[in-house]
């Protein structure tokens, strides 16, 4: 996974770096290791392979000699209903970095909150799906993962709610410095205590819960033809159902759906994908 570098310069900057590691790592590894980077403004989150742990400061070190980054950090869990992550900083000068991807900049604290590089196929892809002045609900919007490219280019009106106060406060920040303040409504609320004055044209549930009462509460939200962008993570062997379990929900509610678009955005786990799912709803 490389990102933010483009070119010669990430050439230039890679076989730097491998020249570095071969010093004290075999090459079939090395690549491994290379292989696992991804770059998020001036952060390097990297993967330490589990035999080269005694290295750990020596790979962060060559990663930020090489690429002459602010901070490399070793990639580790998620946890928690905020899905906040653990990375142990190897090298540098803190976790906030400014991410510049699609034309859109997303300002970030990594210590207080996650942000996959894995989901960027999805992020351009809600730069395209909704049409101006549209009215979206995005229930937990996190930083402005898709709050953003809707506003930005889709020129849609986004309310924005997020639970997490440091999420959103970096929401805000990200509000402004993309200059969407008359686009988008940030809310510090949980979604389900939110009661809208109207109904929604398309919403926006990318959190993974196995609780019905999120999707339900959509509903309650989502005007007649409205479409909504259903996120979860799946074991591969209850995938087949999936779409049969929301369209019994939605039946029992004395409405019935419309499948527009399924796709598996990445592997969450051995056996569990990332997918989503958007449906109309009548």
């Amino acid at each position: 996974m490389h990102f933010g570098l483009k070119g010669n310069v990430e050439d230039q900057k890679i076989n730097t770096l491998r020249e570095k590691l071969k010093t004290k790592i075999p090459e079939y590894d090395v690549k491994k290791i290379i292989k696992s980077y991804e770059q998020l403004g001036d952060i390097l989150i990297i993967s330490i392979p589990r035999d080269y742990k005694e290295f750990t400061d020596f790979i962060g070190n060559s990663f930020y000699e090489s690429f002459e980054c602010k901070t490399v950090l070793e990639k580790g869990s998620i946890s928690g209903e905020f899905r906040v992550p653990y990375y142990k900083k190897i090298i540098g000068d803190g976790f906030v970095t400014t991410h510049k991807e699609n034309g859109i900049f997303y300002k970030m604290d990594l210590s207080k909150v996650m942000f996959s590089s894995g989901n960027i196929a999805e992020r351009i892809r809600m730069a395209h799906v909704s049409s101006p002045n549209e009215r979206i609900i995005d229930m937990f919007c996190g930083i402005g993962y898709f709050t953003l490219p809707l506003a930005k280019y889709g020129k849609s009106k986004v309310w924005a709610l997020e639970k997490n106060p440091d999420s959103f406060d970096l929401l805000l920040e990200n509000i402004a410095l993309n200059k969407l303040m008359d686009r988008v409504t940030p809310i510090n609320t949980d979604c389900l205590k939110f009661y809208p004055d109207f109904k929604a044209d398309r919403i926006i549930m990318g959190y993974f819960s196995d609780d019905q009462k999120f999707l339900l509460k959509a509903l309650d939200m989502i005007k007649e033809g409205g479409i909504v962008h259903y996120h979860n993570t799946i074991p591969e062997k209850s995938e087949p159902s999936i779409k049969n379990d929301i369209e019994k929900l939605i039946s029992n509610k004395g409405r019935t759906l419309e499948p527009l678009y399924y796709r598996k955005i990445k592997k969450y786990s051995p056996g569990v994908w990332h997918i989503v799912f958007d449906f109309k709803v009548n």
